[in-house]
C-alpha cells in the first residue's frame, strides 16, 4: 500500500481508517517469517504525520505466526506485538559516506524514503523483523528430543542410556591423568 506525502493532511493521517483495515492480514505476504514457517498481522494501526519533508511513522500491531519447536519439532503457535514511533527522511538528505558511518543511538529509529511517498508494507516488514524471536519453544520444560534414538522425550520415556555415547571431546578427559 503505497501513501504519497502529497496525501498526508497536517493532522496527519490515519492510515487503515482511510484505506480499509482489510489490507492487515496481507501486509507481511512476500516478507521471509525466518525461523517462523508462517507469520500474519492480525491488527495494525499507523499514523503518518508530515513535518516539512519529514515523515513520523507511529504504530502498532499484533502478529502470529507458527515454527516448529527448536527442541522437539512440534508446531508451536508464536504471538508477537509491539508499539513504534519511526523518523523517515527523504533519501536526498542522507549523509554522505554513510556506507562506513558509526550508527548512533539516536540513528536507530531513522528511516529513509523516496521524497515522495512511501510503501507501508515496507514500515511494518521492518518492524515484524526485529521482532522475530531468534529461538522457538513450545514451553521452557520441553525436554526436545533424544540424540540417540530420536524419540520425543515430551510425549514417552527415552530407555537410551545417557552417559554411554563418546563426545568428541571424550578423548580429553584421558589426557588429565597422563599428564602428570
Amino acid at each position: 500500500m503505497y501513501i504519497r506525502v502529497s496525501e498526508i493532511p497536517g493532522g496527519g493521517l490515519d492510515v487503515f481508517a482511510a484505506r480499509g483495515r482489510s489490507a492487515i492480514p496481507r501486509m507481511l505476504e512476500g516478507m521471509d517469517p525466518a525461523p517462523l514457517s508462517t507469520c500474519r498481522l492480525t491488527d495494525a494501526e499507523l499514523v503518518l504525520t508530515a513535518e516539512s519533508g519529514d515523515l513520523w511513522a507511529e504504530g502498532l500491531y499484533t502478529a502470529e505466526g507458527e515454527a516448529p519447536c527448536d527442541r522437539c519439532s512440534e508446531p508451536v503457535a508464536v504471538r508477537f506485538a509491539k508499539a513504534f514511533r519511526s523518523l523517515l527522511v527523504p533519501k536526498a538528505r542522507e549523509p554522505a559516506g554513510t556506507s562506513q558511518a558509526e550508527l548512533r543511538e539516536e540513528d536507530l529509529d531513522v528511516g529513509y524514503y523516496d521524497g515522495r511517498g512511501l510503501e507501508v508494507n515496507d514500515i511494518f516488514w521492518e518492524q515484524v523483523a526485529l521482532e522475530l524471536p531468534l529461538k522457538v519453544i513450545c514451553s521452557e520444560e520441553c525436554r526436545g528430543i533424544c540424540p540417540s534414538c530420536g524419540a520425543n522425550r515430551n510425549r514417552e520415556p527415552c530407555s537410551c542410556s545417557a552417559g554411554t555415547s563418546q563426545g568428541p571431546f571424550d578423548v580429553l578427559k584421558n589426557l588429565k591423568g597422563k599428564k602428570e
